[in-house]
């Protein structure tokens, strides 16, 4: 295999295995479970005292509307306090103007959820498939990535 594609292989196991890695093990590790927001929707923040929102150097307060882009890691809080709800925490920071701010609550239905919660499980899944079939490309080279002496 040439130099480069080998360089362009190992940095695209190295990205993946670090994307996914950490989001899945502490899905599975600590009871933390990550979800996709499934699509582009004004939220109520929910938030006792606002969120500040550093992008855009304003507060929003406890009952006011933000933007939740469509694919913003979102993480289950708790039920939420409307019947066939859930509430959940913006589980990223925020780099656009207009939207929520870190650690924004808010509430989803429970089908959104569970949308969610699919479409970040599939990634994962995906993600697993392709550091796999990278380490099967990169053979014994992977085992010097990633440190493991198999």
């Amino acid at each position: 295999m040439k130099s480069a594609t080998m360089t362009k292989l190992l940095a695209a196991a190295s990205a993946v295995f670090l994307l996914s890695a950490p989001a899945y093990a502490a899905d599975s590790d600590n009871g933390v479970e990550l979800a996709f927001m499934p699509n582009t929707v004004d939220v109520t923040l929910l938030n006792e005292g606002g969120k500040f929102v550093t992008v855009d150097m304003k507060k929003i307060a406890k009952g006011e509307k933000c933007r939740m882009d469509k694919d913003a890691v979102i993480m289950k809080v708790g039920p939420g306090e409307a019947a066939g709800t859930v509430r959940v925490r913006f589980a990223a920071p925020q780099l656009s103007h207009g939207g929520c701010p870190f650690m924004t609550e808010f509430e989803l239905s429970d089908a959104d959820y569970k949308t969610a919660r699919n479409a970040f499980t599939q990634k994962t899944d995906e993600a697993s498939k392709t550091v796999d079939a990278l380490k099967k490309q990169l053979g014994a080279k992977s085992n010097d990535l990633v440190g493991s002496k198999k």
